[in-house]
């Protein structure tokens, strides 16, 4: 929706949005950047939370831990019975442009950036092998999944659900990292 006094773009993100179909939302965060990270996911379906998910790594980034998220989310969509279609959203525009703008162009570049004549460290792909990971994933689908973005820390049920998972995946992830460091 256009809000023409502003001229910005407003989403509806009201409960009412969420309500009816098959909704999954994913998350993913490291503190500090780079540190501990985890990732969440939480499915709802017709408003009803079916399934979470949550992980982490003791050492990673926050775009690590996203894009894992954003597998997960996929993954998820993938498992469903039924083939049914899927909105999967991400607070992370890395993740939501990536998946759905940057991935075709990266493929087609041989999963690079940029052109052979830029400079090197401009035409990597950064997390190259989650995003490779994510393209199969999707590809496999039946293009029923659509992701979107959805603006984080704003009070929307999934998205505070997924982030809280994400926090958790981190937490479990510093106490695994303790308790080999206990048992080394």
């Amino acid at each position: 929706m256009v809000n023409y006094k502003t001229g910005k773009h407003r989403k509806d993100f009201s409960p009412s949005r969420f309500a009816a179909g098959i909704h999954i939302f994913s998350d993913g965060a490291a503190i500090p950047n780079p540190g501990a990270g985890g990732w969440g996911v939480v499915v709802y379906e017709d408003g009803a939370e079916i399934a979470t998910a949550c992980g982490g790594d003791p050492e990673t980034t926050n775009n690590q831990m996203e894009l894992v998220g954003l597998l997960n989310a996929i993954e998820k969509a993938r498992a469903l019975p039924g083939n049914p279609a899927v909105t999967i959203w991400s607070d992370s525009q890395y993740c939501v442009k990536g998946a759905t703008e940057w991935m075709p162009g990266w493929k087609a570049k041989g999963w690079f950036r940029a052109g052979e004549n830029a400079e090197p460290k401009n035409r990597v792909v950064m997390n190259v092998e989650l995003w490779k990971a994510i393209d199969e994933a999707l590809s496999s689908t039946a293009g029923n999944i659509s992701i979107r973005w959805v603006k984080g820390h704003s009070g929307i049920a999934g998205n505070e659900r997924a982030d809280h998972l994400a926090e958790q995946g981190r937490l479990e992830a510093i106490d695994r990292c303790a308790d080999r460091e206990v048992f080394a």
